[in-house]
């Protein structure tokens, strides 16, 4: 069972795509860059990298590290709100990455995992947001 936690090296950055492999993979955030870095090629050549992702890097580095996971149908979360995925389609007991537009962020029930911490959906400052890459179900 995955801890919905921030890791321990955590920091503040435009790094919302690592961070959520991170927690995934049960890695450190720093470690999980280095892995970005080695496994993505475009990512690679940049000089000052700080952690802005695509969703194909994060698929990448997800199959890499061996995280078992299911992409869900786009028919049916692209372009809802992230407020409507979570009480009309997640379910409760399953861990998702959800991309809202250049943002991503883990859910799972009610709670909502990024860089400032686990809050309660009903307090999460992106609730509005529309998803906008398809949402990976971690299994």
């Amino acid at each position: 069972m995955i801890d919905l936690k921030l890791p321990q090296d955590a920091f503040h950055g435009p790094h919302c795509g690592v961070q959520a492999v991170a927690v995934v993979a049960e890695k450190p955030l720093l470690e999980t860059m280095e892995i970005f870095k080695a496994k993505c090629r475009h990512i690679k050549r940049m000089k000052r990298w700080r952690g802005s992702t695509h969703h194909y890097d994060r698929v990448k580095v997800l199959e890499h590290l061996n995280i078992d996971f299911k992409a869900l149908d786009t028919m049916h979360t692209k372009g809802v709100t992230l407020n409507s995925f979570v009480k009309n389609i997640a379910n409760p007991n399953h861990l998702y990455m959800v991309t809202t537009t250049s943002h991503v962020q883990l859910v799972k029930g009610s709670q909502i995992l990024d860089q400032r911490g686990l809050v309660d959906a009903s307090q999460y400052w992106g609730i509005r947001k529309k998803i906008s890459r398809p949402v990976l179900q971690i299994i």
